[in-house]
């Protein structure tokens, strides 16, 4: 029941967001059905969290309790600014799209809330990573935050969707140990909600097309938020039983490659990059529709600057996206304007990319001036998918879109060139990996990052689609054919009811929301150092073990926001584009902990301003640990049953 007050606590709080942002907002939203209820919360978020972003660049010291609120008293000036000048409209039944968005919005807080209680442990996968840049983020008063694990230099990854979330934490008033949960299950909700506006609203607006829109907006963002992909459907017909099946086989099932999507997402549940930008993507989305209704060139160039706004967003949230979506811009709004302007559509065009530019400048900029991009370049694929495994993967969206196609022949301009343009993205982006990949350090998954990155989004967008033509085949009373569609439709669908059930042990025993407990059971000497760490933070950096990636080493550092001098080798790796700097870090950790001269050893923790060392399990296990050598140059402060923690008093 505790849990429960939490959840409501969180529902509340997030529905004053979602009206304070709505109230102002939804001045660009006239003429849809739900006048835009569901972007409300995005534009709450978004609003509050830009703000604190770019001041706390500047250098002000406002990314704290304190500023955070004074955002929301922004937001709410401009919302009681809007509810005084406001006119009444007429009186439209807006309120039934808001009902049904309210309701799946719970569906998704409240249901995967209450599911991760039964298994909710920050632990395994990247989630030492996702909760650590999160934590970062909540005792960094400044920007840019410092990385965890890399001591001195800021976060050089796309983290921006991090930070969000710290911001929800903030505001809530919870710790991170529940809030990471309850913020996995805010972004299901939302993005449930988003996708229902997102089909509801395409499409002209006439009373005889609303009675069956519910339907395919309900079962299209389900399939969108939750759904999987053929394989699981494939398998049962295969083998005729569910003997031998594995829910995470449907995203590994191509040879050294990665094919994820939104439902397994939130199964396994990190809190990763293209979780926290997936309701980014759809309210990018949403503008982009709008865009297409609008007809007062005014509100169209504001929508095109906001576009571009996004844009930026999902620049510092998950860079993959800005391409992906620059390419849903160029085929839907370039394929609308061929065909009204003849070969006109260039200047118009260019003039159109210079006010999302615009937009986009302005937001990614600040990140932008310090990232150190990641990928080395752009290879041809020499490995391929075979057309049965592409078959068995996306099959069933694939015929879906067949039937998508057909349905859009003969409907009105603007909603034939937006609808056939996010189906030829979808498919162009299960392809381009089969030509195409860009080079990181994993050579011996040439393929997976690129693929991962590219069908992730494909799915999105045909799922979406998958909604808007479950609408059409019931408005055009297509029997035999809404029967097809319902029995495909339902076989993506069986991807949750087998893959929760495995993740979380058949809902055994309710465990709660608090994702460290584990931590306190299981690793009590650490969790001791976490705690003091916390209570006696300093701003200076920590000496630990260095480890391996998605191991349980670095925790320490994780948990307490603490930065250590190196972390997660292979993730740092990554982000510092080479292993010469990670190679020197972890020489010089090993110079520290072990039997070397004491005097390059205090060199080397001024270098990287060391404060604490902690000595558990894992430094002794890994290094020949020279216990008087570490205790010359500190204190013990703490102590647990294997480990201690010395601060250090040069």
């Amino acid at each position: 029941m505790s849990d429960v007050k939490v959840i409501a606590i969180v529902w509340v709080l997030s529905l004053a967001l979602q009206i304070l942002g709505w109230s102002w907002s939804k001045r660009f939203f006239n003429g849809l059905r739900d006048k835009g209820w569901a972007m409300g919360r995005l534009v709450s978020w978004l609003s509050v969290s830009l703000v604190i972003w770019i001041l706390g660049h500047w250098g002000l010291k406002v990314n704290n309790d304190w500023g955070v609120g004074g955002a929301v008293l922004v937001l709410v000036g401009l919302g009681i600014k809007e509810a005084v000048k406001g006119k009444r409209g007429k009186k439209e039944a807006w309120w039934r799209w808001v009902l049904w968005e309210e309701g799946l919005f719970l569906f998704g807080l409240v249901g995967l809330s209450l599911v991760r209680g039964f298994e909710p442990s920050i632990f395994s996968l990247e989630k030492f990573m996702d909760y650590g840049f999160i934590k970062k983020y909540l005792v960094s008063d400044v920007l840019p935050a410092k990385d965890i694990w890399w001591a001195g230099k800021p976060i050089n990854y796309y983290s921006f969707g991090h930070f969000m979330a710290s911001i929800l934490v903030r505001l809530w008033g919870v710790g991170l140990e529940k809030g990471y949960n309850l913020v996995l299950a805010f972004i299901l909700g939302l993005s449930l909600s988003l996708s229902f506006s997102l089909i509801i609203n395409w499409g002209e607006r006439k009373k005889k097309e609303e009675k069956n829109l519910v339907v395919g907006g309900v079962l299209g963002a389900l399939l969108t938020c939750l759904g999987g992909n053929s394989y699981t459907l494939w398998y049962l017909l295969k083998n005729r039983s569910w003997e031998g099946f594995w829910y995470a086989d449907a995203t590994r099932f191509i040879e050294r490659t990665i094919h994820e999507f939104p439902g397994y997402s939130f199964v396994v549940s990190d809190l990763h990059a293209h979780v926290l930008s997936f309701p980014i993507v759809l309210g990018l989305l949403f503008m982009l529709s709008v865009w297409f209704k609008k007809k007062i060139k005014r509100e169209i160039r504001m929508i095109e600057v906001i576009m571009g706004g996004l844009l930026g967003v999902l620049l510092m949230t998950n860079t993959w996206d800005v391409a992906v979506y620059g390419l849903v811009g160029l085929v839907v709004v370039g394929g609308m304007k061929i065909k009204e302007k003849g070969w006109g559509w260039l200047k118009e065009m260019g003039m159109i990319g210079l006010r999302v530019g615009l937009g986009f400048l302005l937001v990614g900029w600040w990140w932008g001036s310090y990232f150190q991009a990641i990928p080395s370049g752009i290879r041809l694929s020499t490995e391929h998918s075979s057309v049965s495994e592409w078959f068995i993967l996306w099959g069933g969206h694939l015929l879906l879109l067949l039937v998508g196609w057909w349905m859009s022949i003969g409907r009105e301009k603007k909603e034939k060139a937006f609808i056939r343009g996010l189906m030829i993205v979808g498919v162009l982006l299960l392809l381009i990996p089969e030509v195409v990949y860009v080079e990181d350090i994993y050579t011996g998954y040439p393929r997976a990052n690129t693929m991962f990155k590219l069908t992730y989004q494909a799915f999105i967008l045909m799922s979406l689609v998958v909604g808007w033509m479950i609408n059409e085949v019931f408005k055009r009373k297509k029997r035999l054919l809404l029967v097809v569609v319902m029995v495909l439709w339902s076989g993506l669908m069986i991807f949750p009811f087998k893959a929760y059930p495995s993740y979380y042990r058949d809902f055994k025993e309710y465990q709660g929301l608090d994702g460290l407990e584990w931590m306190r059971v299981e690793e009590g000497d650490k969790w001791g150092a976490v705690v003091y760490l916390e209570e006696n933070r300093d701003g200076r950096n920590l000496l630990e073990a260095v480890g391996d990636s998605y191991s349980r080493f670095n925790s320490v550092s994780a948990f307490s926001g603490t930065s250590s001098v190196l972390g997660w080798r292979v993730h740092e790796w990554l982000w510092r584009g080479g292993y010469e700097g990670v190679k020197e870090r972890e020489g010089e950790v090993g110079i520290v902990f072990e039997k070397r001269e004491e005097k390059r050893s205090k060199e080397i923790l001024r270098k990287y301003d060391v404060g604490w060392i902690y000595v558990g399990k894992e430094e002794r296990e890994n290094y020949e640990v020279d216990e008087e050598k570490l205790l010359q140059m500190g204190e013990v402060v703490w102590r647990g049953k294997d480990s201690m923690l010395i601060k250090l008093n040069y």
